[in-house]
């Protein structure tokens, strides 16, 4: 997003009316959650800026609060306040909500509307996508983040954010029985990132994405002890596959693969074979190779997942896949069968995963100690809220 030269906020603060909701209390059996207090703040915490989106001047909402208490743009409703911010593109909205409320628009459009059965599920995806948040907000008040007037996305850039029509009173109760709870590692709040299903084995963050090593982002298998079944076996895309015709593989190779190498002019040519030319520990797609006519060409494996488009410009689910391909006597390519396992980059917390460990009766603790190795659970340090 474009940034403007004006840094005038038309903004007004309104009464955040938070509307009553039946809660669930805190959990405090062994082994359970408890709720930290925070002196002098409300139940829902310190606030956070959520970028909604942009607008043209003259579309700009009101930032009036309406008969329920709650503001609105493009008709849906938000707790919170609204800011309309000048940029050079037109005008910025940001939902200024207190923490703990927009976890309640997070928490069912990340993980679904579960049942009560799999409450531990929604409270280990809570204080992970707290956790995310609150780094998010560290880094904007530290001068770190994207801009000066958000600090986090209400997209798949960040988190999906979907104001107050989409909470669910499940998702509700563990935002609440979490609050202020987030990912600790040796006293810093974590990075908690989450995928829909690993496969089978989750990857670690170096090898999804080059990053540094971290201790608490490595390889988890999700394999169920003493069995053959993982706990993400249940997700519709832990198996998947994918079948191009030769046609078909030349035309998405024609359009994508140009993204990610450079191709000499002419384009890349009639493509001849692809494999996966190296994996990662956890057996994902590292360097797949595309063999055309005029050359051969190498691509990361989650580049290859771009590449690898359906018609409709679907990407691959994963980088956990392997190829067969089929040709006829010239060379020519008949057919490239791909099957994969997972959905998503594979780090951290596998949400099917959770599910099924929700189901066996886990509790969140122990979710999100198996995702995050070496992780602890712990209120969010006062310093990182300090204006």
């Amino acid at each position: 997003m474009s940034r403007g030269l004006t840094r005038g906020l038309i903004a007004a603060v309104v009464g955040a009316v938070i509307a009553s909701a039946c809660f669930m209390p805190p959990l405090h059996e062994s082994g359970s959650l408890s709720r930290a207090s925070r002196g002098g703040e409300t139940s829902f915490g310190p606030t956070i800026r959520v970028a909604l989106g942009m607008v043209a001047p003259a579309d700009a909402p009101s930032i009036e609060p309406g008969a329920d208490g709650l503001v609105r743009f493009k008709g849906v409703p938000y707790r919170g306040l609204l800011r309309a911010v000048p940029t050079d593109s037109g005008l910025l909205v940001v939902n200024v909500v207190p923490l703990e409320a927009y976890l309640r628009g997070v928490v069912p459009l990340e993980l679904g509307d579960r049942p009560g059965a799999e409450r531990a599920a929604l409270e280990a995806q809570a204080i992970a996508a707290r956790s995310y948040a609150v780094t998010r907000v560290s880094a904007a008040r530290a001068g770190r983040g994207r801009s000066k007037d958000y600090d986090i996305l209400a997209t798949v850039a960040d988190q999906v954010y979907g104001g107050t029509s989409v909470e669910r009173p499940n998702a509700s109760a563990a935002v609440d029985a979490t609050a202020d709870v987030v990912l600790l590692y040796a006293g810093r709040v974590i990075v908690a990132p989450y995928h829909s299903s690993c496969g089978g084995e989750t990857a670690a963050a170096e090898e999804a994405w080059g990053t540094q090593v971290e201790p608490f982002l490595q390889r988890v298998s999700d394999k169920i002890p003493g069995s053959e079944r993982y706990y993400c076996d249940i997700a519709p895309r832990f198996y998947w596959e994918r079948a191009f015709t030769g046609s078909e593989v030349d035309a998405v190779v024609r359009r994508y693969l140009g993204n990610y190498v450079t191709l000499p002019s002419g384009g890349a040519g009639e493509v001849r074979g692809v494999r996966v030319a190296k994996r990662t520990p956890s057996g994902r797609a590292e360097m797949v190779e595309i063999r055309t006519a005029r050359s051969t060409y190498a691509v990361r494996g989650n580049d290859a997942r771009s590449i690898l488009r359906t018609s409709a410009g679907d990407p691959m689910p994963s980088s956990y896949f392997s190829v067969t391909v089929e040709s006829s006597a010239d060379g020519a390519i008949s057919r490239v069968q791909v099957r994969g396992n997972g959905y998503g980059h594979g780090v951290g917390m596998c949400q099917w995963g959770a599910i099924g460990r929700a189901r066996t009766g886990q509790s969140a603790r122990v979710i999100l100690a198996s995702y995050f190795p070496g992780s602890t659970l712990g209120p969010i340090p006062s310093a990182l809220f300090a204006q």
